[in-house]
């Protein structure tokens, strides 16, 4: 329904959009380009003016997106009718793709009911918590999308979204388990569709509690981690084992690079021989909504345990999950860290600079935070958000990556491949890595 002014390719890179074309005029000033003859679903023409209050609508309603993208509540301007000027706070050559995030989807001025966008899909009934059903945009300038109807239907289990598949409830089920797909590859009448992400599954280490404050006990657990065991009997062999932090399809990953730990039992034993861990409990946190990490956490506390270490798995509803994460409550987390957008930076200041979001509150509060290794991968990270080009980008971000995996600041375990269960008889699933960038607009069915 909805388009950003930038879009994010299959590989990971910018691309226009609403946007023909974009320059920064100085270091903190950016002016883009808006592509003629694009209307919304209305009818009403795209206009400078309209992409002005689209930003200033999501910065109402997500206080927090301003700081997230360098530019303050009044730092976008209409210079005339296709022309947006963007003022950052700070140099941030990546400024355009990070504004190809969906947040930034342009949406119509009016503040009706109907949600009303650019995009080759428009409403034409919803309802509340429960379904929405969009139909192709007729006008749309690259042509009509081929479904004559799309009903996207909120079903929160995913276990339930794997039923209603196999009941033919539903035709597509999005972010099945792992562990069910086996039994949809087998089943005639059903398929799946996998592709990598830019999401990496790992266990966030708290460097700032006891015992884990302990390196030589991180880097124990570390080495008794076989993140192919995790992948090949938990995965269903869906996914890639992780070097790193940070997934492989991004540009600026160096996964190939890094060294991995094992896994290797008896040196994990003698590192924890070697530190000062006293057979305290360590403490692991889950989300519930992640069907396949408690086994995840299962197996891992089945290794730990092989070295010496006692851990106790606790399993947080996600209304309250980031909370008690950020919060520094246990030991060991597990987290799905990921980008929607082209330009990945914000995700490498979120988990690693001690003012990203998962480090703000306990820097704040008590000068720490969770997995933040400290000043100077601050400065590194900082260093690549003003970085001018992929090379010297890879560089800084190189180097943190580097020092978050020498420091055992977290347990990589593998790389995410999203998973869609299909009928058999539908084709056209676009396989973009990024979930929410799919457009559905090559939908078939076999008659």
């Amino acid at each position: 329904m909805f388009e950003p002014l930038v879009d994010t390719t299959a590989e990971m890179e910018t691309a226009p959009l609403l946007a023909t074309e974009w320059e920064a005029v100085d270091e903190t000033t950016w002016e883009f380009s808006l592509r003629n003859n694009v209307t919304f679903h209305n009818g009403d023409p795209l206009t400078a003016d309209a992409v002005v209050r689209s930003f200033d609508r999501v910065f109402e309603q997500w206080s927090w997106v301003p700081g997230w993208i360098g530019v303050t509540s009044d730092g976008v301007t209409a210079v005339d009718d296709t022309t947006v000027r963007f003022e950052t706070t700070d140099p941030f050559p990546a400024f355009p793709g990070t504004i190809s995030h969906q947040y930034f989807g342009i949406q119509h001025p009016d503040e009706n009911e109907t949600p009303t966008g650019t995009g080759p899909f428009e409403v034409d009934e919803v309802t509340a918590g429960q379904s929405i059903t969009l139909t192709p945009f007729a006008d749309y300038r690259d042509g009509t999308a081929t479904p004559t109807e799309l009903t996207f239907e909120w079903i929160k289990d995913p276990n339930t979204r794997v039923l209603s598949l196999e009941k033919g409830s539903v035709d597509i089920a999005q972010q099945i388990p792992k562990s069910r797909a086996t039994a949809l590859v087998e089943a005639s009448e059903m398929g799946i569709n996998t592709y990598l992400t830019p999401e990496a599954g790992l266990v966030a280490v708290n460097l700032y509690r006891s015992p884990t404050d302990d390196e030589q006990l991180r880097k124990a657990l570390n080495w008794a981690v076989d993140q192919s065991q995790i992948v090949e009997n938990v995965l269903n062999d869906i996914g890639k084992p992780a070097h790193g932090p940070i997934s492989s399809t991004i540009p600026w990953s160096i996964h190939d690079e890094l060294p991995t730990y094992g896994p290797d039992l008896d040196r994990a034993r003698d590192l924890v021989e070697a530190s000062r861990y006293d057979g305290e409990t360590l403490s692991v946190l889950i989300n519930s909504k992640n069907a396949d990490d408690r086994t995840i956490a299962q197996t891992l506390s089945g290794w730990f345990k092989e070295i010496g270490v006692t851990s106790e798995i606790r399993q947080i509803d996600p209304a309250s999950f980031n909370d008690r994460f950020t919060a520094g409550e246990a030991n060991l987390t597990l987290v799905g860290f990921g980008s929607n957008s082209a330009a990945c930076d914000y995700l490498i200041r979120a988990m690693f600079h001690s003012e990203g979001s998962d480090n703000r509150k306990r820097y704040k509060q008590d000068g720490t935070g969770i997995y933040n290794p400290g000043p100077e991968v601050d400065r590194l990270i900082e260093q690549g958000y003003r970085a001018e080009n992929l090379e010297a980008k890879r560089d800084y971000y190189g180097e943190v990556q580097r020092r978050v995996v020498d420091t055992g600041a977290v347990i990589p375990l593998y790389y995410n491949e999203s998973v869609f269960g299909r009928r058999a008889d539908v084709s056209g699933i676009d396989s973009h890595p990024v979930d929410n960038m799919i457009e559905w607009s090559g939908l078939t069915r076999e008659q």
